[in-house]
């Protein structure tokens, strides 16, 4: 039996899903990460937020394991991603969530056929996840568009259904990019409060954005991002009066 790493211990021990030190990422070119030190916990909201091109979405994308670190020490729920084999990424890529700026649906297919897609490829039978779906519609506001073709939908229902799907495989990681793009302040808002949501199952939650202020009014820890570089910005909360 191998012997285990002790940093990937302490980072299980603490309850961290994510601990990145000294992370530089990018993809063909010169890194879009530079240094970068980040880490979030169970039950925990990290809100990034920065200008475009700031590196958010490159950030996102080391953390869902699509692009690998150059250098630095990336720890995702406990794995060294650097050190993944294959099969070992595929299963964990299970365990994140992820909720693109653009998502992409089987636009002809209703509401309730696109949030099970993850459970399908899982190969569960649907009678198995027919309740969790529903209790997903329910979740996101959309019960009563379970049987609605996605491409009708408006921008906001389409962003609440990319949401239930993400949550779909119960992950411990949930990713979003500019989940306030596209939507009004009021949409904006529920939005970003029905993420905030996803803490009470003991997920942590990552949400990239240039709107900083729509997340006012969430229990979370502000990082911001420039150029590249991040820094913490300190635990923030403010009351649920800015929502009424």
């Amino acid at each position: 039996m191998p012997t285990p790493d002790p940093v990937t211990e302490d980072v299980l021990r603490s309850g961290l899903i994510v601990r990145f030190e000294g992370v530089w990422a990018g993809y063909e070119g010169p890194d879009v990460l530079q240094d970068v030190d980040f880490e979030v916990a169970a039950g925990e909201v990290a809100i990034v937020s920065g200008p475009t091109a700031a590196g958010k979405t490159t950030l996102l994308h080391t953390l869902r394991l699509a692009l690998p670190p150059r250098a630095g020490s990336a720890l995702v729920l406990g794995e060294d991603i650097a050190q993944l084999t294959e099969a070992r990424r595929a299963r964990l890529k299970r365990r994140v969530g992820y909720v693109a700026e653009e998502p992409v649906f089987a636009e002809d297919h209703d509401v309730a056929y696109n949030v099970a897609l993850p459970l399908r490829l899982a190969r569960r039978k649907a009678a198995d996840y027919a309740h969790d779906v529903h209790e997903l519609l329910e979740f996101v506001g959309l019960s009563e568009s379970a049987g609605e073709i996605v491409k009708r939908l408006s921008f906001a229902e389409r962003r609440r259904v990319a949401i239930a799907r993400a949550l779909a495989s119960k992950p411990d990681l949930i990713l979003v990019d500019e989940p306030a793009a596209g939507l009004g302040p009021e949409a904006a808002h529920r939005t970003f409060r029905l993420l905030a949501e996803m803490r009470r199952i003991g997920a942590a939650v990552v949400i990239a954005t240039q709107s900083e202020h729509l997340a006012d009014g969430l229990e979370a820890t502000h990082w911001r991002i420039a150029e590249g570089r991040v820094e913490q910005d300190g635990a923030t909360y403010v009351g649920a009066e800015h929502y009424s």
